[in-house]
């Protein structure tokens, strides 16, 4: 009876570990037949709060895991002198096959990551929260500001270039903002300031405050006193007269008349160009120059005549003229040959 019961109990405990171990295997199976790559990239600052097993996200989403964290020279540059070396940081990552099952890459090669890496593919170091832990961020940035550090080596593995983290970027800034104002002589910057406030103050004591003041309420207050509602309205006026003007212009310019004139000028310039054209009158025209010629070449031989007959006509004139005088004074004379003696009344 007790060796029935032991059988009994062994097997219960049999069946329990089989029960778990077919659980195990049934919750564990999806991680363990899940493809996965090595990726890694190398940061040029520091990568404090990142650990073995920190978070890696594609654009939020936990794609894979931090497998190692080194220096670059430990695994590419151990054949170089210390002052050679780059003393960037190597994080190897271990990266679930989901991440490329989106863009089509059963088996991603780095051809096919560098062709991401062009459109702005980059890892960085993201911050979780105020607990100082960090995780990788893999995501697209612009590709002209983020650019790849330079390096010599072949990657063993897959390889996306980092981008500075905003940290990184923050602490870069104050250190150089730091470094800056040391290089300032506050001290001289401070006795310069001095002086410009009592070269300032020099230069405003001697101004009439209180009388620009005055002068300025006194313009104020004649500027209050314009009309301005007048004005606007004036001016509300002038633009509606301006719009009815403009559309009596366009229902003018509207008009047939108007529509066709340029269509009449080339006409009229058309018929202009025929009538000059003519050989009508380009022969009346030299016509016209030959009778010109004659009558000047008359004019210059009978001018000599011409001027006689003029001062015989002019002489002819004043006598005619001092005849008329002497006629007009005495019409005796027009009868008798001589002048009559005065007329001598008698004597009583």
């Amino acid at each position: 009876m007790e060796q029935k019961s032991n059988f009994r109990l062994g097997l219960f405990i049999l069946s329990a570990i089989i029960l778990g171990a077919i659980l195990m295997i049934g919750l564990g199976s999806g991680r363990w037949f899940n493809k996965t790559f090595q990726l890694e990239t190398y940061f040029n600052e520091s990568v404090q709060g990142l650990d073995i097993g920190s978070k890696v996200r594609y654009r939020g989403v936990v794609v894979g895991e931090v497998s190692a964290i080194t220096f670059t020279y430990a695994r590419y540059e151990q054949g170089l002198s210390r002052t050679e070396r780059l003393q960037y940081v190597l994080v190897e990552t271990r990266l679930s096959s989901d991440m490329f099952a989106s863009k089509g890459l059963s088996n991603p090669q780095q051809s096919n990551i560098d062709v991401e890496v062009a459109k702005g593919l980059r890892v960085k170091i993201a911050p979780q929260g105020l607990t100082g832990t960090s995780y990788l961020e893999i995501d697209y940035l612009n590709p002209q500001t983020s650019r790849q550090l330079p390096f010599s080596w072949k990657p063993d593995n897959l390889y996306i270039p980092s981008a500075p983290s905003t940290v990184g970027q923050f602490v870069n800034g104050a250190q150089d903002l730091m470094a800056k104002l040391q290089k300032i002589d506050l001290d001289q910057t401070i006795a310069r300031l001095d002086q410009l406030l009592i070269t300032a103050e020099q230069k405003i004591a001697p101004l009439p405050l209180l009388s620009i003041t005055q002068k300025m309420d006194t313009v104020l207050g004649r500027m209050a006193q314009f009309p301005l509602n007048q004005i606007a309205s004036e001016a509300t006026g002038l633009l509606v007269e301006t719009r009815q003007t403009n559309q009596a212009l366009q229902s003018v310019l509207a008009q047939p008349g108007w529509v066709s004139a340029p269509a009449d000028l080339a006409q009229a310039a058309q018929d202009a160009r025929k009538i000059a054209s003519d050989p009508a009158i380009a022969s009346a025209v030299q016509r016209m120059e030959r009778v010109t010629q004659r009558l000047d070449r008359l004019t210059a031989t009978q001018e000599s005549e011409v001027s006689q007959l003029i001062e015989n006509l002019n002489s002819s004139s004043a006598s005619l003229k001092s005849l008329l005088d002497k006629v007009e004074q005495q019409p005796s004379q027009l009868f008798f040959s001589q002048q009559q003696p005065p007329y001598v009344p008698p004597k009583p």
